[in-house]
């Protein structure tokens, strides 16, 4: 497990380490990562195929959304943050009934040598990342791992990136407390001791709680998975979060789901730390 600062270095050497590009064939796909003089969009990926006909270009299209979307899973694993934050918008990928689109346009206007797909991240959202490696090798081997894996850890994944994405709301509190849940089924061990002992270190010690108060308090606050108390002799609503408690679910909730995960799919799994703090290595 890594932590990694809240932090911008807009170009490899005012970091003070050299860092390696990596660029690799996915599928029909050359990927590839880059670094940009900017500290706006300090960081590019970029995905390039040459389909030689509209059937092999509307597939190879839906291949590179499907890349796309593990990337930006991974990420959130091997760099401690999502490549991109979620939000609303409306895509259409073929024109359904009724609506209009210009998917045709642009598959008929189609360059002779191929199709890029081109992203670049922002040092937006309040703070920026700074990495002792470029991070798209890692990604993709973990995207890879993630393709092997069970339907459970899978799915362990999926609430917690959610999760991440409402932090702080209620919905967050709750999938949180569901992805818990499947972390009590996962990891080994008899007692919440056993379990707890069986994260990887990197993880372990950084908790503020010990496992068994996580589990406990998932069930037992008015805002996550119940709300009245299950006490006969003093029915009622659960009491709600203190500012600690939330503060202290959220951390710990985080830390144990990304070991777990590391554990799981085999990667070295990264935290990211708010402000200059020095980064935790494996």
């Amino acid at each position: 497990m890594l932590g990694v600062n809240a932090r911008l270095c807009s170009r490899a050497e005012n970091c003070g380490f050299a860092l390696a590009r990596h660029s690799e064939r996915v599928g029909h796909f050359d990927v590839s990562e880059y670094r940009r003089r900017s500290r706006v969009r300090p960081y590019g990926l970029r995905m390039e195929a040459s389909p030689q006909n509209r059937e092999e270009a509307e597939k190879w299209h839906l291949e590179a959304i499907a890349l796309a979307r593990d990337l930006n899973k991974m990420w959130t694993y091997v760099a401690g943050v999502t490549l991109f934050p979620r939000y609303s918008a409306l895509r259409i990928l073929s024109g359904p009934d009724g609506w209009k689109t210009n998917y045709e346009n642009v598959r008929a206007g189609l360059p002779a040598k191929g199709m890029t797909y081109s992203a670049i991240q922002f040092s937006g959202g309040g703070y920026s990342l700074s990495l002792p490696f470029m991070p798209l090798g890692p990604a993709l081997s973990a995207v890879q791992q993630y393709h092997q894996t069970n339907d459970t850890i899978r799915t362990l994944i999926d609430l917690h990136l959610e999760a991440i994405e409402q932090r702080g709301t209620q919905s967050g509190l709750f999938l949180f407390a569901k992805a818990l849940e499947l972390v009590r089924y996962i990891l080994p061990g008899r007692d919440d001791a056993k379990r707890q002992a069986a994260l990887p270190p990197e993880s372990r010690n950084l908790l503020k709680q010990p496992l068994h108060w996580l589990f406990g308090i998932a069930n037992e606050r008015f805002e996550i998975r119940h709300i009245v108390t299950r006490q006969k002799q003093n029915p009622g609503l659960l009491p709600r979060l203190t500012q600690s408690e939330r503060q202290d679910f959220l951390h710990d909730s985080d830390l144990v789901i990304r070991g777990v995960i590391q554990l799981e799919l085999g990667i070295n799994v990264a935290v990211a730390h708010q402000g200059r703090q020095k980064p935790l290595h494996t």
